[in-house]
């Protein structure tokens, strides 16, 4: 029941009584002028797979600070080691320089951004050649049925609205065949990419409203959705990698320590912020039996997790079922089975100056022993999902003091954006609103039972 009202369509959640009272649950759809006229193409999609919008962007697009600029000159020697670090360094050691200078290559002959080129990449595949499923094909999933109705004799052939009308265009396809062989090729791919890019840049911002789209910062959008964007987040994972990827090639983007707690600096726990509230402390946890305990950050699987603040390791291991979380070496805690992890999976707990205390839970594995020494942004682990049941990757982070969970928000302000800052979260937050009220008319309908049956001395009616 719970789950009920988050699942619900936007056009029955926009009649329901929770909405009129806390605000917009989806995003508005961006309305097509009256004096556009209609384009003249059937709407580009992702076939195979449904999408649905989540409502996961912000309601305030101008929340977001602007996107840092790309290097000038990029030199492929620099951007290898960076795009493989970005990578999680799986690569063997030569793909990182081969996929860099085509990066380079096609983002330099089609005119788009190859950072930008480079984190849908990552985002896509995590840099994995040959990958496919209903989604697309390839090192950047391209969905071959969206496209191969459009490109014709190596021309893709598509539409700019130019002086009041959609005005026919095409983009050269020279080098490849548009075909699934080579889209599962690295090499077509990220020529492909590139050119797509290219493409939905020209295009953007007129189809937003020819098609219904919703608000949205950036065309990368459009690669991912096609023709109607139907959310924000995906867009704000890509350039969240984006960030990341500039940070690697110049050599670390140093945290000035934005956050503070009694005068003691703190960092974020993440790379590229801001990040996302997607919990906040308080929230109802195992049917309310249980409260949440820290904040839940939006973030992706095996992404690097950092200390807050310098300060020594005091536990580096598994949160039990039952009984007191244990130590547990590095390499030892990776054999660890799933089903003997309590909620807190494995995490790192630091100690601070002031006697403060962090904690970073549900990673999939971590770098440091108890009784280490870490100084702050350095990192102590990787993101994952253990001692999860139901949520994907996320970093779940808490703050302790004086023996007492204390809110991370007011501490690390500069560096968030709270839950109620996105669609999702409003609706979340009015959930458990509702589902609290109800808990409390039930217990005071038990109460009164329960005194009424003392009083007469008989079983009341249902």
């Amino acid at each position: 029941m719970a789950l009920f009202l988050v699942l619900l369509p936007p056009a029955t959640v926009a009649k329901s009584k929770l909405e009129r009272e806390e605000g917009p649950f989806w995003p508005p759809r961006i309305e097509r002028p009256g004096d556009t006229p209609k384009p003249p193409w059937p709407r580009r999609r992702r076939h195979g797979v449904k999408m649905k919008g989540k409502g996961q962007g912000l309601i305030d697009l101008k929340q977001w600070p602007t996107e840092p600029p790309s290097p000038v000159a990029v030199d492929p020697e620099r951007l290898a080691p960076a795009l493989h670090r970005l990578c999680a360094n799986w690569m063997p050691p030569k793909r990182p320089l081969r996929y860099a200078r085509w990066i380079l290559q096609y983002s330099k002959e089609f005119d788009v951004d190859p950072f930008l080129l480079a984190a849908l990449i990552y985002r896509q595949t995590r840099c994995i050649p040959g990958e496919k499923d209903d989604y697309g094909v390839g090192l950047l999933m391209i969905n071959e049925r969206m496209h191969a109705g459009f490109v014709r004799r190596r021309r893709y052939r598509y539409h700019t609205f130019e002086g009041g009308a959609w005005r026919r265009q095409e983009l050269r396809l020279d080098r490849y065949p548009f075909v699934r062989g080579n889209l599962r090729r690295a090499q077509p791919a990220i020529y492909f990419g590139a050119a797509l890019l290219s493409m939905w840049k020209r295009q953007c911002p007129h189809i937003d409203g020819a098609f219904g789209s919703v608000p949205h910062r950036h065309y990368v959008s459009h690669f991912i959705w096609g023709d109607r964007v139907k959310g924000a987040g995906a867009e704000d994972r890509v350039l969240r990698s984006r960030r990341r990827l500039i940070a690697y090639y110049k050599g670390g983007d140093p945290d000035k320590g934005l956050g503070d707690f009694q005068g003691l600096k703190l960092h974020c726990p993440l790379e590229a912020p801001p990040r996302k509230v997607t919990s906040e402390m308080g929230a109802d946890r195992s049917d309310g039996s249980r409260f949440h305990r820290g904040i839940d950050l939006s973030s992706t699987w095996y992404e690097p997790v950092l200390a807050v603040a310098d300060g020594r390791v005091v536990l580096a291991g598994l949160d039990r079922k039952t009984g007191a979380p244990i130590n547990v070496d590095p390499e030892e805690a990776q054999k660890i089975k799933r089903s003997e992890m309590g909620p807190g999976g494995l995490f790192v707990m630091i100690r601070h100056d002031k006697g403060l205390l962090s904690a970073y839970m549900h990673l999939v594995r971590y770098e440091v022993k108890a009784g280490q020494k870490v100084k702050a942004g350095e990192m102590i682990g990787r993101v994952g999902k253990t001692g999860t049941h139901e949520s994907g990757a996320h970093l779940h982070f808490e703050l302790r003091y004086g023996g007492k969970h204390i809110d991370p928000i007011p501490h690390l302000a500069p560096y968030l954006f709270r839950q109620r800052a996105t669609y999702m979260g409003r609706r979340v937050l009015a959930e458990q609103r509702r589902v609290r009220r109800r808990r409390r008319i039930e217990k005071w309908r038990s109460r009164k039972a329960a005194q009424q049956q003392k009083e007469h001395g008989s079983t009341p009616a249902p």
